[in-house]
């Protein structure tokens, strides 16, 4: 960690800065946005521990941003299972070896921009086949099925959102409750993942302080992010974000060959 150059650095600051202001705009795609960025620093599952507390200050911002904002309901169904989910995931990562791991965040970095590029494209489409509310009824085991999902990924990848995001814009809520309430249901997950990544010993208290130090930089993220999404249509932003994502584990995956 002490032989960290400016260019790496620098690097990391832009990963917690764009996915501080991903989290508080979008809320989709924070994390998935965060490892592939990091893993082009450290090695993986080092990169995936760093990105924990970076994600949980976020958070904090977010609980700020968006308080009292978020679907009760829907956090008391989803968080029991997403933290079995946690311990799911903890063995899933303690089994993968290193460099297959690399290569894993590369695909799913791609799978996840691929899709949502997709759905952008045919949004209005969707629209129609499939208005916002439709499955607002939906039975509570696919809830729990979704909480579980979005706790084993979020834990294995950091991919929780893209899980999530599956599920959570098929509900019947505004964009302020459906960022709102990811911020609260990943808040939970990242507490919980900071203690069992320092427990599979991914996690340390170098990152700690390099966190620590990027706390700032997290910290305006997270505000800005706030701004752009009172303020700002999100369609573009979110296509460039996925384009940046898909180019990231691009590398990633080729250099895992």
């Amino acid at each position: 960690m002490a032989g960290l150059g400016y260019n790496e650095i620098a690097l990391v600051a832009l990963a917690v800065f764009g996915s501080a202001i991903i989290k508080n705009s979008v809320g989709i795609g924070a994390g998935i946005f965060l490892l592939p960025f990091l893993a082009l620093v450290f090695p993986a599952k080092l990169a995936l521990g760093l990105g924990a507390p970076a994600m949980l200050i976020s958070d904090v911002v977010g609980l700020r941003n968006y308080w009292r904002e978020w679907n009760k309901k829907e956090l008391g169904i989803l968080i029991p299972p997403a933290v079995i989910g946690v311990f799911v995931g903890v063995i899933i990562i303690k089994m993968v070896p290193d460099t297959m791991f690399k290569v894993g965040v590369g695909v799913v970095a791609i799978l996840f921009s691929s899709y949502h590029i997709g759905k952008s494209v045919f949004k209005r489409k969707d629209r129609r086949l499939k208005p916002v509310g439709q499955s607002a009824n939906s039975k509570k085991y696919v809830t729990l099925l979704f909480g579980f999902l979005g706790g084993t990924a979020s834990t294995v990848i950091h991919a929780g959102g893209m899980v999530m995001s599956i599920y959570m814009l098929q509900r019947p809520v505004d964009k302020r409750a459906f960022v709102g309430t990811l911020v609260v249901f990943f808040a939970v997950l990242n507490f919980l993942k900071i203690g069992a990544y320092l427990k599979i010993g991914i996690m340390s208290s170098e990152i700690a302080l390099l966190v620590a130090a990027m706390s700032p930089i997290i910290i305006f993220g997270g505000w800005f992010g706030n701004f752009l999404n009172k303020r700002f249509s999100q369609d573009l932003f979110r296509v460039i974000v996925l384009m940046i994502i898909f180019l990231i584990g691009m590398k990633l995956m080729l250099a895992g060959h």
